[in-house]
């Protein structure tokens, strides 16, 4: 065989900067293609919603919250139950302002201590009463089999169980479920530092924060809207964050709270001077 067949000279490196395959795609499409690829199979664009926070959609994988799919929140602590339930009603009514339905609530006060659903909060957040209905269960194993069969029933549009043991296996099953059925799955769980593994697509951990009152609140020395430190530790496809969130009565949903400074409470005694 003759020798210039392989020559040094007329072959590149391997991994010579100017090697370039014939036929090969430009940097802009081919990171195009592998979003394609990194992109969850159940995603549906044209059906997402949205808590009304920019900065969180653009850290989820669809651009938003896929109405078809299992979630999981949690309370930071026992005493944030009530900012972790308040967070999942924020959740169903910005869903059932994207598609319209009923919820099934699976109340399990063994395993949330969260106490009773309070209607006047429920419509506070933008949610209905008239669209809930509430069945009282003891037992997490019945809770389980009680979501199950609903989001197979296809009689609801969105069903919440409170839970405080689950397996991966129950958790898939309900994944299945929910996105077979084209039906929205939370999970209400106690507080707890390790939850266990779980194929919910986002798992959010829910921590009460100071409110900011504003006009006459400041004035009557009242508490402001529901303020929220809030987690997203688990998000598939997606990047997990931390955002302050604050429930606006004027927009009708969340927003991005402004940070607290630390300064003092008082303002600083000055005079002019000159």
């Amino acid at each position: 065989m003759p020798r210039d067949t392989f020559s040094p000279d007329t072959i590149a490196p391997p991994f010579s900067r100017h090697r370039v395959s014939k036929g090969s795609q430009p940097m802009e499409d081919l990171r195009a293609h592998i979003r394609a690829l990194e992109k969850p199979g159940w995603a549906a664009e044209e059906k997402l919603f949205s808590l009304g926070i920019p900065e969180i959609d653009r850290q989820l994988p669809t651009g938003g919250f896929v109405p078809n799919a299992l979630y999981e929140v949690l309370p930071d602590q026992p005493v944030d139950a009530g900012a972790a339930t308040g967070f999942c009603i924020t959740l169903l009514a910005a869903l059932l302002k994207h598609r319209k339905g009923c919820i099934f609530w699976c109340l399990n006060e063994s395993a949330t201590d969260a106490g009773e659903i309070y209607p006047p909060a429920l419509a506070s957040y933008g949610l209905d009463p008239r669209r809930l209905t509430i069945a009282k269960i003891k037992r997490d194993m019945d809770v389980l089999w009680a979501m199950e069969e609903t989001l197979r029933s296809n009689a609801f549009t969105a069903v919440v169980g409170e839970v405080k043991e689950i397996s991966m296996t129950a958790s898939r099953r309900l994944q299945l479920a929910a996105e077979e059925n084209e039906v929205f799955a939370l999970l209400l769980r106690p507080a707890m530092k390790e939850p266990g593994l779980s194929a919910a697509v986002q798992r959010w951990r829910i921590k009460a924060a100071p409110s900011h009152p504003q006009g006459f609140a400041v004035t009557l020395n009242e508490p402001g809207s529901s303020c929220w430190d809030t987690t997203l530790f688990r998000s598939r496809g997606g990047t997990p964050g931390t955002w302050l969130m604050e429930w606006c009565n004027e927009t009708d949903h969340l927003a991005l709270a402004a940070p607290v400074c630390d300064r003092p409470d008082q303002p600083h005694k000055a005079s002019l001077t000159g």
